[in-house]
C-alpha cells in the first residue's frame, strides 16, 4: 500500500497517540488547503487524504471497541467483588 505523505499520521494512529495525530493532521490539512487555494491539488492528493481518513476512522473505531471490551470486563469482574490475593506461602529454612 502506498502511504505517501500520511505515513507519520498512520504511525501515530497505530500507536494511539491522538495528540500527535491531531497535530500532524492540522499540518497536512493546511498543506492541502494551500494546494487547493493555488489550484495545484491533484485528484490523487485528494484521494490520498480521503483514504487516510477512512483508514483512520476504522482504526479509531477498532481501538474504541477494544477499550469498551476492557471496560466491560472490568465491570463484570467488579460484580463478583474485590478479592484479595492470598498471602504468599512462607518459606522457612533451618540450619
Amino acid at each position: 500500500m502506498e502511504i505517501g505523505r500520511t505515513g507519520e499520521m498512520r504511525k501515530a494512529v497505530a500507536a494511539g497517540d491522538w495528540a500527535a495525530v491531531v497535530r500532524l493532521w492540522e499540518a497536512y490539512a493546511a498543506g492541502l488547503l494551500d494546494e487547493i487555494g493555488r489550484g495545484t491539488c491533484t485528484p490523487a492528493r485528494m484521494a490520498e487524504a480521503g483514504e487516510f481518513l477512512a483508514w483512520a476512522k476504522r482504526s479509531a473505531l477498532c481501538a474504541r471497541a477494544h477499550a469498551q471490551t476492557r471496560l466491560d470486563r472490568i465491570h463484570a469482574a467488579r460484580q463478583y467483588g474485590a478479592r484479595s490475593a492470598p498471602p504468599p506461602p512462607s518459606v522457612s529454612a533451618s540450619l
